[in-house]
């Protein structure tokens, strides 16, 4: 279902296909930016088929796809990684969740994705 709720701290504009994003995926993005109480920047939500092939490293079954996940510039400090992260796991209750800190000097980002079933959560740290 694409986005049909207000949200608080992000605007449609910031995202490249507003219209793919799931609604409970965007709210409970916006719940985590609410939660961290520092600003998240966007730098990949849903995407096409053809642009998922085309990112390096995704996945065919990537939550991009479902517009379930999104990737975010990471944080400048490591209090705001720990924020971050405490923020996911707080929000996401009992939701079933990917969480990805990916710290290397060729890519650093952070992939947050809600699953669409139950399922075992998963963190995972990659650092270089």
């Amino acid at each position: 279902m694409p986005i049909t709720s207000t949200l608080r701290h992000f605007h449609l504009s910031e995202m490249r296909h507003p219209e793919l994003v799931d609604n409970l995926a965007a709210v409970w993005l916006d719940d985590i930016r609410e939660y961290a109480d520092f600003p998240l920047v966007l730098t990949s939500d849903a995407r096409t088929e053809e642009e998922n092939a085309a990112a390096s490293g995704s996945s065919p079954t990537s939550l991009h796809l479902l517009g379930r996940a999104f990737d975010l510039q990471y944080p400048d400090t490591p209090e705001h990684v720990w924020e971050l992260v405490a923020a996911v796991f707080v929000v996401s209750g009992h939701r079933s969740v990917e969480l990805e800190l990916v710290h290397s000097p060729q890519d650093k980002h952070v992939h947050l994705g809600l699953y669409p079933d139950a399922r075992e959560s998963r963190f995972i740290v990659r650092a270089d």
